[in-house]
C-alpha cells in the first residue's frame, strides 16, 4: 500500500512539474540551422582541402572520371545545393565515389577528417530535414 501510494504521489507530482514530456523532445529549428551550416561550412572547407591535396589527372579523357580533384569538386557541388535547401540531392553517393576516386595517395589525414566531417554533415542533415520541409 505504501509504494503505490509513493508512486501516486511521485505522478502527481511529475504530472504537475512536467505537464507534457515533449517539450523535451521537441526540435529546436534555430539551433540546429546554426549547426547543421556551420557543418556544411566545415565540410566544404574540409573538401576543398583534399581537392589541393589531390595528384593532377595523369590524362584527361578516361582518368579525369575517377580523378579525386574532379570527384571532390563535385561532392562540393553536391554539399552546397543540399545546404541551399535543395533536397532533392543526396550527396551519399559523391562521397562513396570520391572516398574511393584516383590520386589520393598523399591525401589519407586529409580524406579521413573530410569523411568525419562528411558523416556528422549527414546526421545533421538528417535531424535538420523536418525544419527544412516546412
Amino acid at each position: 500500500m505504501k509504494n503505490s501510494l509513493k508512486e501516486i504521489i511521485t505522478c502527481l507530482i511529475l504530472t504537475c512539474f512536467f505537464p507534457c514530456v515533449a517539450w523535451a523532445t521537441k526540435i529546436n529549428c534555430k539551433e540546429f540551422e546554426i549547426k547543421y551550416y556551420g557543418q556544411a561550412d566545415r565540410l566544404m572547407q574540409e573538401i576543398e582541402v583534399v581537392e589541393l591535396c589531390a595528384r593532377p589527372a595523369e590524362g584527361f579523357r578516361d582518368k579525369v572520371f575517377s580523378n579525386l580533384k574532379y570527384r571532390a569538386n563535385r561532392l562540393n557541388t553536391c554539399v552546397q545545393m543540399v545546404k541551399q535547401g535543395k533536397l532533392g540531392f543526396d550527396c551519399s553517393r559523391e562521397f562513396r565515389k570520391t572516398m574511393k576516386a584516383n590520386g589520393g595517395e598523399n591525401c589519407a589525414k586529409e580524406l579521413e577528417r573530410m569523411r568525419k566531417s562528411f558523416k556528422k554533415f549527414e546526421t545533421l542533415f538528417s535531424r535538420f530535414k523536418p525544419c527544412l520541409e516546412k
